[in-house]
Formats: structure tokens, C-alpha cells, sequence
């Protein structure tokens, strides 16, 4: 079995939340585990009320949850991402490292948050993920639904109407494979949900990106995306239906959404931006013709969360301060830049206009990011010096009555999602367990020991 460094480094500490029985003895899902399909609520949906949820996708490389959470003060986001690649030959067939997934799953468990796993396909052809590669994943998922007790949101080849992804702008294959995943999914856990999250579509259709450009002209991936029907692939059409899997296959939807500054001095957020980049109304980059049929396939918010009745959530976004740009005119300093940002989100009139928007997830890394063709080094992060983590913990203290964070939040096998306490209780055994690297389904009922102290019990309302 091998651990990755860090993780064996915490495994004396590791600190779980309690397990869910999901299986009987056979390995067979419970019945009392089905989700309830009359339920007004979606897997891993709780029943918030004039509140939302916060998730921090971290760089893993030198952070993890239980740091992540000391440094905002002992608030507890809902949800941590992680990133996952999946590519067939790999891993020893398996196609995935499922001891950096364990990690993953042990480390939200640590903390008694969920976690969001944005899971890439290494593979321009979607058919090279196969079924048993799937269900090897599904099995993964499962036993850290079970065994850490987190539920996961499945992010699976996000962002598909995209140029920059090998798996982008290929509808068909994309839908079908989505498909397929979900039914796979769904068989061994219903505490795993699968979401749909492409990228914002304002600008679409993407150019530039240089991994897959928009299909040829002829073939039935370009008259699917040429939605209008008038023989191209342009501005007014639909960037986001064409890659939609059909209601029964996802439980949230999802868009991937920042502020991209169109300036050289960490100019300030516009005013509404993060409203006109959702529903796109009075948004600067809207057509001055055909307004009204644009506006109906670019309003995300009003044809999936609203028409289709989908919970949303952004799983990645932020606003990003360049450095070399600190000292330019009309400069804007890094807090105003990302105060201007998230009081747009994490606000009244998001609660008010947007009651199924539910979760945003801040992009807590740094990378080298061109804007408008200028190299650029993009700081997203909040909590990565005192300035700027001393603005980020008092903004969230002061909209704390209006966030539900994990430490109230009770997983339930059937998907759902209750209020209730947490508290932390020492395991008597200080046995927990882990994956090891075998792609057999034997692991899953014979996990390996992982030295552990703490579990989290949890009280219902």
C-alpha cells in the first residue's frame, strides 16, 4: 500500500466523521438508502432557508482542509474541491490515484465537510473511459461516502463547452458518457451527486484555447451545436443545451465563473457584473441585434436552475489580483479587488434573486494566466497573506448569519441532507481505515487499518 507523503505524515492525527452505512453484509445497497425520488430536494441538497453555502477549492500541494479552517477562525466551509485526473493505462489500470482520492475524502472527513471532486478525463475520445474504469470510480466514491462518512459532488469533465479541454465541444460523446457514469454511479451511492458545470458562455463560442476547436462544418457534433440552425456556429447560439445529459442525470448544475479584469491595473469590479454574467442581461459583451434570442440561451440561471428546477452553484470562482500590475494608474489594492467580487456574490440580492443558487466555491490558488493575450501571474486567493485573510475572515463573519457551514450539516445514506450538531468524540479503537492500491473490489470490504483518534457524532434537529 503506499500513502502519499503528506497523508502518511497526518495518519496518527487523521480525524474522521462517522461512518454511513450504505451496504449490507453482502455488499448490497441498503433499500432504506434509495433516494427519494418525490423529494423536492436533490441529492446532497439541504434545506436552506434564506442562507447559502461557501467551499474552498484548494491547492492541495501545501494545504488542506483542517489548515484551511484554522486560518479562517474555526469556519467550516460546506465543501472543499479537489482535482482528480482520470486516464486509462494509468495506476495500474485503475486509470486514477485512488490513494490521493482517499486523501481527499479522509481530509474533508477530518473537518466534517463535503467534498467536490472535479474529475478530468485525460482522453480527446470519451469512449477510452470505459465501463470497468467507471465502476471502480463508483465503488471509490462509495466506500469514502462510507467509510469518512463525506458526500461527494461528482464534477465530471467540467466546463465541456470549452476549446482549452481535450473532452470540450464534442456534445454527443460528452452526453453520452455523462450518462453513462450517472446510471453507474447511482447503483453503488446516491451520497455521491453529479454535477453539470460548464463554463460561462457569454463569449461563446471559445477560440483560442488550442486543445479542441469547434467541430467541422457537416458532421453531427457541429449541426448540434449550431442550435439556430443557420449554418454556423456563432454568438447567438446556445452554449450550454447542447451538452445538457437530460434532468434524470444530474442533481446540481454548475458554472464556472470569475471575474476576468479587462485592464492593466487591478481595476475594480463593475457594478452588477457577477448579475450580468449570469443571466446576461445588460451585460457589455451582449449583441446590439437579436437581443431577445440571445438573452434566452444565455440566461444559465433562468433555463437550468429555474425551468429545469436544478439547485446551482458556482464550483470554482473568484477574482483575481496580478501583482505586477500593483503599482499601475488607477491601481485598485488586492482587497478592493476581491471585496468588489464576493460582496456581489455573498449578498442579500443574490438570497433575494437567486434563491436556487445555492453554494459558491472560492478558487483558493495562484497561476500564470494570460489577460487578453498579456502574460499574468492570477492570485485568486483570500487567506494567503494578513491583509487580505484579516477582510476575508470579517466579510464572512459579518454574512455568518446567512452561511450554513459543515458544522451543522448531517449526511444521510439516501443522498439527503439535514441540520443538526457535530461533535467531536474520541474513537475508542483509534482504528480508521484507508484505501489501498488494488483496483479489485475486495478493498471495499477489507480496508486496510489507519491509525485515527477522532469522530464526529451527529445530532438531528
Amino acid at each position: 500500500m503506499r500513502l502519499v507523503p503528506f497523508l502518511a505524515s497526518l495518519a496518527s492525527a487523521a480525524i474522521l466523521a462517522p461512518p454511513v452505512q450504505i451496504t449490507d453484509s453482502t455488499g448490497k445497497p441498503l433499500s432504506s438508502c434509495a433516494y427519494d425520488t418525490s423529494s423536492s430536494l436533490a441529492r446532497l441538497e439541504p434545506p436552506l432557508q434564506n442562507q447559502l453555502m461557501l467551499g474552498i477549492s484548494l491547492d492541495w500541494s501545501y494545504e488542506v482542509p483542517s489548515a484551511s479552517v484554522k486560518k479562517m477562525n474555526g469556519y467550516t466551509p460546506a465543501v472543499f474541491n479537489a482535482w482528480l485526473d482520470m486516464k486509462p493505462g494509468t495506476w495500474g489500470g485503475l486509470g486514477y490515484d485512488n490513494n490521493t482520492f482517499n486523501w481527499f475524502g479522509s481530509e474533508a472527513g477530518r473537518v466534517g465537510s463535503m467534498l467536490e471532486l472535479s474529475l478530468n478525463p485525460q482522453v480527446a475520445n470519451l469512449t477510452d473511459i470505459t465501463v470497468e474504469m467507471m465502476t471502480n470510480f463508483a465503488k471509490m466514491c462509495q466506500f469514502i461516502n462510507r467509510i469518512y462518512g463525506v458526500p461527494i459532488f461528482l464534477r465530471w469533465a467540467h466546463e465541456m463547452n470549452g476549446d482549452w479541454y481535450l473532452w470540450g465541444n464534442t456534445p454527443t460523446m460528452y452526453i453520452d458518457s455523462h450518462r453513462q457514469f450517472t446510471t453507474i454511479i447511482r447503483q453503488y451511492t446516491n451520497m455521491t451527486a453529479m454535477v453539470w458545470a460548464p463554463n460561462i458562455g457569454i463569449t461563446y463560442p471559445f477560440v483560442g484555447g488550442g486543445a479542441r476547436p469547434s467541430p467541422a462544418r457537416g458532421g453531427l457534433d457541429f449541426t448540434v451545436l449550431d442550435s439556430n440552425g443557420d449554418g454556423a456556429i456563432n454568438n447567438y447560439d446556445d452554449p450550454y443545451t447542447p451538452f445538457y445529459p437530460g434532468d434524470e442525470y444530474v442533481d446540481w448544475v454548475g458554472l464556472s465563473l470569475y471575474y476576468y479584469p479587462r485592464c492593466r491595473n487591478n481595476c475594480p469590479v463593475p457594478e452588477k457584473f457577477f448579475d450580468q454574467l449570469l443571466t446576461g442581461i445588460n451585460n457589455p459583451n451582449a449583441p446590439a441585434d437579436r437581443l431577445d434570442a440571445w438573452l434566452q440561451v444565455h440566461n444559465f440561471y433562468q433555463m437550468f436552475a429555474v425551468n429545469r428546477k436544478k439547485p446551482m452553484m458556482l464550483p470554482e470562482t473568484g477574482s483575481p489580483w496580478i501583482a505586477s500590475w500593483a503599482n499601475a494608474t488607477g491601481a485598485t489594492t488586492e482587497v478592493g479587488v476581491k471585496r468588489g467580487w464576493w460582496s456581489q456574490i455573498l449578498s442579500q440580492a443574490t438570497l433575494t434573486n437567486y434563491p436556487r443558487l445555492k453554494m459558491f466555491v472560492q478558487f483558493e490558488e495562484v497561476k500564470p494566466l494570460a489577460l487578453d493575450g498579456v502574460p499574468a501571474i492570477q492570485d485568486w486567493r483570500v487567506t494567503n497573506n494578513t491583509e487580505t485573510l484579516a477582510w476575508w475572515n470579517s466579510f464572512i463573519q459579518g454574512f455568518s448569519a446567512n452561511l450554513q457551514d459543515a458544522d451543522r450539516l448531517v449526511y444521510a445514506c439516501d443522498g439527503s441532507v439535514k441540520f443538526g450538531n457535530k461533535s467531536a468524540v474520541v474513537n475508542p479503537t483509534g482504528v480508521a481505515t484507508v484505501a489501498p492500491t488494488t483496483k479489485s473490489a475486495a478493498f471495499l470490504s477489507n480496508p486496510l487499518p489507519l491509525l485515527a483518534g477522532v469522530f464526529f457524532i451527529a445530532t438531528l434537529f
